[in-house]
């Protein structure tokens, strides 16, 4: 069993990875919220491994954490969630995002990620509703910073934006970007609507 590998980043895609260590060059697998965490090639770095074997398979799937690989284990170990559809949700919507879902039941929420219809999102909540708690520290953590960002008070607009941009269809990761950028240039008594429409411009 394959822990983690730390070696030379040799080559980056979106999808996959060449890792080389100790001369031998590893193919990876990776979801997109490890490939925005990469360096450029002919850094190091170190990926925490699922070894996948099948009888038609054997893959490496890496990660940037070991939170974020037993969340992909936790979504395998689901009926007909397979590595492809585990690996588009954590490409789709964050860990803390992922959480807050399954332990609101908001298989809504879940529906929109691409590739889940609605039985899957609500089997993701049966299935993961109660074993997530152990991750839940990690949405307290980033909402912690959040709020210590913005002088102690959550910004009402930047949420109540979030949300529309939400119910567009947009996924947590696009919008999370669209409205961090937007909140680094509109003033602080800004309208929602001008939150949006900035948003839609740089989504």
């Amino acid at each position: 069993m394959i822990d983690y590998i730390r070696g030379t980043l040799a080559d980056k895609e979106i999808e996959h990875i060449a890792v080389e260590a100790s001369g031998v060059g590893y193919s990876v697998t990776i979801p997109l919220s490890t490939y925005e965490k990469l360096p450029e090639p002919g850094k190091e770095i170190k990926v925490f491994i699922h070894y996948y074997v099948r009888e038609d398979a054997v893959k490496l799937y890496g990660f940037s954490s070991k939170t974020e690989r037993e969340i992909f284990r936790q979504l395998i170990a689901i009926s007909k969630i397979g590595p492809r559809i585990a690996l588009g949700i954590l490409s789709a919507v964050s860990i803390e995002n992922l959480v807050a879902s399954v332990n609101a039941a908001d298989s809504a929420r879940l529906e929109k990620i691409p590739g889940i219809g609605l039985k899957t999102a609500q089997r993701l909540v049966v299935e993961l509703k109660g074993k997530l708690g152990m991750y839940s520290s990690t949405a307290a953590s980033v909402s912690a910073a959040s709020v210590k960002r913005s002088g102690g008070k959550l910004n009402s607009r930047r949420d109540e934006a979030f949300a529309a941009m939400l119910s567009l269809g947009y996924n947590d990761k696009q919008v999370i970007k669209a409205v961090t950028r937007v909140e680094q240039e509109i003033g602080d008594d800004a309208p929602v609507e001008e939150w949006i429409r900035m948003a839609l411009q740089v989504i």
